[in-house]
């Protein structure tokens, strides 16, 4: 995997220099191509970034291509896949952040399977890391985003029927591939097609017509399949059925609307629409009759069980790691503050592991911060790296804080705030994307400081 990594660095530091090109410098930059260029150039950087990810989700360090083939084009029946926990030196790559950007470049009118192809990667990420929060919400932007294709279906651009790539006429390079290579030019190949335009339809046995696009009927089998694992990931963190019963009704509310329209459009699809629609009636039904004392069984002292947060900055002496660039950049920037949430795994195993003179939030903060702790030392073990709830000023070690948060609003807010207890002020992050979200940590865009006075 580091020959991979170095190998796809040069590539990726390549789209980096085009973007920061300025065609007042180098003529070779056309003026009117610099909206789209910077953004193909992000987009590229952000794949780049996501195919790494997906080798690494595949947990072998050798590289063989018909086993990642395979395991990219495979399904389980039910629940989610399996991985191998990531190694401690990715735990500041903002792969999240990566694999996001890339399926929010494509469109559900005209590029679904890519968008679901990334979609699916932040999802298994995610099942990796155990964040079923984000798991869900991963799933609920596949839903979406299956529900608004069903009006471009005869619009979906599909890379695989691109000539340039599958016509050995006008490609005669294609056949050289790999050639020299142990595994040869058919592995190559396959391996390729398998990263190119996964086969996201096919694993949930959704039919592709003869124009080589999916039917309504089956995008509306797909819609099925991530409903159901959509109420599993929920099942999952418990202490979330209001949230879970909110997206599920929103989905309701749009497969709905779409009967409406679809029905004298696509008459023969009616039935399959009014399947998407029964399943999703009847996962609300599970969630709403769920025992209610079956509560979540870490809930104390005030925690929010599953939906807890806190604010991380790293600040003192800088690693190396936050000084140059890598194949993946960072997430955490240096001295920032970041709103993360905290996964039900982190939270068992603070109950776990309590002192007992030792607050639940002294817990989490420190449950939270030593896999952050140990991935600097496995990089650097003779650095001093210190976790603490306060900001400290010494520039020759390296500091951790984390502190626990408290979210403004009920189910979904982008407002954290924090008390002092020394002086009675208030400190407010404000993020860009509420919460709970597809990603796990956001950077905090807006920092308040609300000092309170007493009144006489």
């Amino acid at each position: 995997m580091e020959d991979v990594e170095c190998s796809l660095w040069p590539l990726r530091r390549a789209f980096a220099d085009v973007e920061e090109t300025s065609p007042y410098d180098d003529d070779r930059v056309d003026h009117q191509l610099l909206p789209s260029l910077t953004t193909l150039c992000r987009t590229g950087q952000a794949v780049i970034d996501g195919v790494l990810v997906e080798l690494r989700l595949k947990g072998s360090t050798g590289i063989n291509l018909e086993e990642i083939t395979k395991a990219q084009c495979s399904c389980p029946t039910s629940g989610f896949r399996q991985f191998h926990s990531l190694p401690p030196k990715t735990m500041y790559d903002a792969d999240e952040e990566s694999i996001l950007e890339a399926a929010t470049y494509f469109s559900h009118d005209t590029s679904l399977m890519q968008r679901l192809r990334w979609l699916s990667t932040l999802t298994d990420l995610h099942v990796a890391k155990k964040q079923w929060m984000e798991v869900a919400e991963c799933l609920i932007l596949c839903a979406h985003s299956l529900i608004k294709s069903l009006d471009h279906i005869s619009n979906f651009w599909r890379p695989s029927r691109f000539d340039l790539w599958s016509d050995y006429r006008r490609s005669p390079w294609l056949s050289s591939v790999g050639s020299t290579e142990s595994q040869g030019n058919a592995a190559v190949i396959e391996f390729a097609h398998s990263f190119l335009e996964p086969n996201v339809f096919n694993q949930h046995h959704t039919k592709i017509t003869a124009q080589h696009y999916p039917s309504v009927e089956g995008v509306c089998s797909m819609l099925i399949s991530v409903v159901n694992q959509i109420e599993a990931a929920y099942a999952e963190e418990d202490g979330t059925d209001d949230l879970a019963c909110s997206h599920l009704e929103e989905l309701l509310s749009m497969i709905t609307a779409t009967i409406n329209v679809e029905s004298r459009r696509y008459p023969d699809a009616l039935a399959a629409l009014r399947r998407v629609r029964a399943q999703i009636c009847s996962k609300l039904a599970i969630i709403s009759e769920r025992d209610v004392g079956k509560g979540w069984t870490t809930h104390q002292e005030g925690s929010n069980g599953p939906l807890t947060y806190v604010r991380v900055i790293l600040h003192g002496n800088r690693p190396q790691r936050f000084k140059e660039s890598t194949t993946i950049p960072t997430f955490f920037e240096w001295e920032m503050p970041s709103i993360c949430r905290v996964p039900k795994s982190t939270l068992m195993t603070a109950v776990s592991t309590k002192h007992e003179k030792e607050t639940w939030e002294e817990c989490i903060c420190r449950t939270f911060a030593k896999p952050l702790v140990e991935a600097l030392e496995s990089v650097d073990a003779n650095r001093s790296i210190v976790a603490t709830d306060e900001i400290a000023t010494d520039e020759t070690k390296t500091y951790i804080s984390v502190m626990v948060v408290q979210k403004k609003s009920s189910i979904k807010s982008r407002k954290f705030f924090v008390r002092h207890e020394r002086d009675g002020s208030i400190t407010e992050y404000t993020v860009a994307h509420k919460f709970p979200h597809a990603l796990s940590r956001q950077r905090s865009l807006i920092t308040s400081e609300i000092k309170v006075t007493g009144q006489k």
